[in-house]
């Protein structure tokens, strides 16, 4: 018992009574608490005042969320902030549900879907990604959408802006690839690389199985 005790002491940063790190805790984190060096579970993130409060975790984030369900029914990833960073998680990252904005994943993620700023790592998400910014690997069932992507892609659908790497899946559509895409149906309207698929589109030309451009 002393040594639990001694363990949360020393691994605890105090200004008077106002703890700002532990090596566990409840989420949502109480407003006492800043960063969790350890393991957090609970609920998920979030923030039920007007000013965020960003929080960090290094280690193991659990979430159970019961509600995830009616989430996943009501969430526009269109219209969710992703302007202020609410939570950073550097590790593992397990949730019935998900991040659902101002969220960065550093690590890996396993959930129903992610919504944030960005991740970067390896995600499987039962559903769909919609981040700013996507690194490294991530699948998904029915979708990835982001601004810019850099890595491997595969979902039932990417939609994504700027990107460099390999993207599989039913639909790709970008704005910008360098890389390869591979599925039934790509569109890029500027290409540097290879499409692979029924019917592949891109700036210089339309072609059936293959096309190709190797030029800016």
């Amino acid at each position: 018992m002393f040594l639990l005790i001694a363990a949360f002491t020393l691994s605890a940063q105090q200004t008077g009574s106002i703890v700002t790190a532990r090596v566990f805790s409840i989420t949502p984190l109480p407003n006492r608490i800043d960063k969790v060096n350890g393991l957090a579970l609970g609920l998920g993130h979030y923030s039920f005042k007007d000013k965020i409060k960003k929080h960090r975790v290094n280690g193991l984030n659990v979430e159970i969320n019961p509600v995830s369900p009616l989430i996943v029914l009501f969430q526009d990833v269109n219209y969710v902030p992703n302007d202020t960073i609410s939570v950073v998680l550097n590790g593992l990252h397990i949730s019935t549900g998900g991040f659902s904005g101002g969220a960065v994943l550093n690590g890996m993620g396993i959930s129903l879907y992610n919504v944030g700023i960005k991740s970067s790592g390896f995600t499987i998400n039962g559903l769909y990604s919609a981040t700013k910014q996507l690194d490294g690997l991530h699948i998904s069932g029915i979708g990835n959408k982001a601004e810019a992507a850099t890595g491997v892609l595969i979902a039932a659908v990417n939609d994504i802006g700027s990107c460099k790497g390999v993207f599989v899946g039913a639909f790709n559509i970008t704005n910008d690839i360098k890389g390869v895409q591979v599925g039934l149906v790509n569109i890029s309207q500027k290409a540097k690389g290879v499409q692979i698929g029924l019917w592949n589109k891109n700036n210089k030309r339309s072609l059936p199985f293959i096309n190709w451009n190797f030029k800016d």
